[in-house]
């Protein structure tokens, strides 16, 4: 009797200290978790791929101000971003171009999308060293892409379900994707395509020559970017922060933060600093526009 009356104890024993490290463990965790607002919690951010370094640039300087924040990169297609939110399983997006007014109207029973701009980018057109043209005209592109058969190039994108390929593809006025066009999968193996390559044209982003990793630091310098016809300057133009900041360069393409948050979260507060004037100076650093030029105050001595 005595040694069931000590196995009653000891079971409930067991069972309330159990409970207690429950509630131990359960209180831990409340504390460690930070709640979402403005400049603390935790988000995946997915970026269009070819907009990446901007992106973790401006996070990286975000973060070290509010500690309490962390940004998670997810690089993908600008497909599978759209889709992504549509389906609601994605809340905050990097894409180097608006929302259609399509999207927009989808979205708007569910939340209304923030659409913040905070950089210019460009389209970039590269080519072997090797190549026998050094300038281009964007019809002549386009017309290669409507009319393979009589293009005497042949073109390279970082990704078939990109932005790059869709505003191509949109300004040739083509459904399908043409044979004579190849994709890889990241800007840094489409210059080394580029490399071996006499008549191919790879079309990049901007934001990966500017901010290259090393890899695409050393391919650079086998390759060139050709220079681009601008009808009203009737001249041509290579890609750059004067050449976007002055209109002379006629592929110039805005990024844009969107945010379906639906509250002042992260994302609120992620667009705010980017748009700000810290993120305006993080990006003119970077090489690529800021939407806003940062002011530079002067202070004048009095002798």
């Amino acid at each position: 009797m005595r040694k069931l009356y000590l196995s009653v104890n000891m079971a409930l024993m067991a069972t309330f200290l159990v409970g207690c490290n429950d509630k131990t463990n359960q209180n831990t965790t409340d504390t460690n978790e930070v709640k979402e607002t403005y400049s603390s919690g935790e988000v995946n951010v997915y970026v269009e791929e070819s907009v990446v370094p901007i992106f973790e640039d401006i996070a990286m300087v975000y973060t070290s101000e509010y500690p309490k924040a962390k940004l998670n990169t997810v690089a993908s297609s600008e497909n599978r971003i759209v889709n992504l939110l549509a389906q609601d399983s994605i809340r905050l997006a990097i894409m180097p171009r608006k929302l259609t007014k399509k999207e927009i109207d989808f979205f708007k029973d569910r939340v209304s999308p923030k659409q913040t701009a905070f950089a210019k980018d460009a389209i970039v057109f590269i080519a072997n060293k090797s190549f026998q043209d050094t300038l281009v005209k964007y019809e002549d592109i386009l017309g290669y892409i409507k009319n393979p058969e009589n293009s005497k190039y042949q073109f390279v994108f970082e990704n078939a379900n990109s932005t790059l390929v869709n505003q191509l593809m949109r300004d040739a006025d083509v459904k399908e994707i043409p044979e004579q066009v190849y994709f890889r999968d990241n800007a840094e193996k489409v210059l080394e395509l580029v490399t071996r390559h006499k008549n191919l044209i790879g079309v990049v982003g901007l934001n990966w020559l500017v901010q290259p990793n090393d890899t695409i630091t050393e391919l650079m310098n086998e390759v060139r970017s050709l220079a681009v016809y601008n009808a009203e300057e009737n001249s041509y133009f290579k890609a750059n922060q004067s050449t976007i900041a002055d209109g002379t360069y006629p592929l110039v393409r805005e990024i844009y933060i969107i945010d379906l948050q639906g509250k002042s979260g992260l994302g609120t507060g992620f667009a705010s600093f980017a748009a700000g004037d810290k993120g305006q100076r993080v990006v003119l650093k970077s090489g690529l526009l800021p939407v806003k030029i940062p002011t530079r105050e002067i202070n004048i001595k009095d002798n």
